[in-house]
């Protein structure tokens, strides 16, 4: 079986970059990108989804990883219990195609981190140029108010989710759910969601 899966690794390296969907990124990425995931571990999620099976597999952990949602240029995979993985191609205007991967930890409540990488699998320096992660101020449609929920809502935890269906991301604060439940009413009934749209160099809110 690892003969079969190092002749596809080589044969995936040796295809055009710009033929390369999600399915050959993912299987032949760098291991050091995800770590938990073997290159079997990946070659066979793609192969039991694309089968419409389960895509579940045992990773180097011994724990279970599961490849939920995968299309031409969109994956989502639920690394473990408590930990996600998504990535979306995005196309740039100066005709390049980039990765953009949101990793999130959740206990109580979800945080997140994005990176971005070339389709070489070199992360991108200026990656933060791209994405600009959103003030706590900025989840809130308080107005007078404000100033008690920041007081409140004092900590800065927020999940990144990507669309399947475009280039968007969400931005949730989820600092709510760690707090009182008398807190959390309060500032949860100003809370607003924030959602970017990628114009072709960054990430733009909507």
């Amino acid at each position: 079986m690892k003969k079969y899966i190092t002749i596809l690794l080589l044969m995936l390296a040796a295809l055009p970059v710009a033929a390369q969907n999600m399915r050959t990124l993912f299987v032949g990425m760098p291991d050091s990108i995800v770590p938990l995931l073997t290159p079997t571990n990946r070659a066979d999620c793609v192969d039991f989804i694309d089968a419409g099976m389960r895509a579940q597999v045992s990773n180097r952990l011994s724990g279970k990883s599961e490849l939920l949602q995968l299309t031409d240029d969109y994956l989502k995979m639920k690394m473990s219990s408590r930990s996600t993985l998504e990535m979306k191609l995005l196309p740039s205007s100066g005709g390049d195609t980039l990765i953009c991967m949101v990793r999130s930890v959740c206990a109580e409540a979800c945080d997140s981190r994005i990176t971005f990488y070339t389709k070489e699998w070199t992360e991108c320096a200026d990656g933060a140029n791209y994405f600009k992660y959103p003030q706590i101020k900025e989840f809130f449609n308080a107005g007078d108010s404000l100033g008690k929920v920041l007081d409140i809502a004092d900590i800065y935890l927020v999940q990144l989710s990507l669309s399947s269906a475009n280039t968007d991301v969400e931005a949730t604060y989820t600092m709510p759910a760690y707090m009182s439940q008398a807190d959390s009413a309060f500032v949860s009934k100003y809370l607003q969601k924030i959602v970017y749209r990628w114009d072709g160099k960054r990430f733009i809110r909507r």
